[in-house]
């Protein structure tokens, strides 16, 4: 399978279909775009023959900085794209057959989070950062929620969203959305040799994926995921929150421009 977009690379080799973020300059924000390439990656995946998934970033030390939030403000159908978008990509990652493998480093923020938490195993370097930001723009992410619920309880999910604390890998690996912590000085050798350490024990991990998906059945999520969806937009339409974007953004510009 070939990618539409230069933004997320799409690589198969050996029944292990391999997803690399590559938008460096923005952070690796998920745009509709992107959100749509790594949904139809997902959903293929069983007719493609592939048994394992592998999400990274093509940044060393960065994963994603959440969804594109440029696109947010720039016009209704685009925030409605975002919306939909991720949630098309969430129903994906909740009931694909695969194994989902996330390896990261650095800043993982909203959506980056969502991806993260709805994966099977995440091998995180030391600088691991996860983060929901949304609540400094007078925003609740619910959809990080969501995810989230689907490895820790509801009421640390919550923690996270309303604190906007970041969590690092080592916290999280103790709460259980991390797998494995791995030194950042020679993390691609000691990421490279947990991959395929993973690699040599695919049915173990196809058992595992296969039990997780009877014992946590998807419609469930599905179903809350679909509730959800509605409030992100209530959530924008309220007062002060596209201009506390807006100013965001504006601030960024001109950090950049001196």
């Amino acid at each position: 399978m070939t990618a539409p977009s230069s933004y997320v690379l799409v690589d198969d080799e050996g029944g292990v279909r391999t997803l690399t973020l590559n938008r460096a300059a923005k952070a690796n924000a998920l745009n509709a775009d992107m959100l749509s390439v790594l949904r139809r990656a997902i959903d293929s995946a069983p007719q493609d023959g592939i048994g394992l998934i592998v999400l990274r970033s093509a940044s060393p030390s960065l994963f994603c900085a959440g969804g594109d939030i440029e696109e947010f403000v720039r016009s209704a159908a685009l925030l409605e794209a975002q919306g939909v978008g991720l949630r098309e990509l969430m129903a994906a990652m909740a009931r694909c057959p695969a194994v989902i493998l996330a390896i990261a480093r650095g800043r993982a923020a909203g959506a980056g989070v969502i991806l993260l938490a709805m994966t099977d195993i995440v091998i995180a370097g030391t600088d691991l950062a996860l983060a929901c930001p949304e609540i400094a723009f007078n925003m609740y992410p619910v959809m990080v929620q969501a995810a989230l619920e689907t490895k820790i309880s509801a009421a640390r999910a919550r923690q996270l969203c309303l604190s906007g604390q970041v969590l690092n890998a080592e916290p999280a690996r103790e709460l259980g959305l991390v797998t494995d912590v791995l030194p950042v000085a020679d993390f691609e050798r000691l990421s490279a040799d947990r991959l395929e350490f993973y690699l040599a024990r695919r049915e173990a991990l196809a058992i595992a994926r296969k039990a997780r998906l009877l014992l946590e059945p998807p419609d469930p999520v599905l179903g809350r995921l679909e509730a959800l969806e509605p409030l992100m937009h209530e959530n924008f339409s309220r007062p002060g929150v596209q201009e506390s974007i807006r100013a965001y953004l504006d601030g960024m510009r001109a950090r950049r421009a001196g």
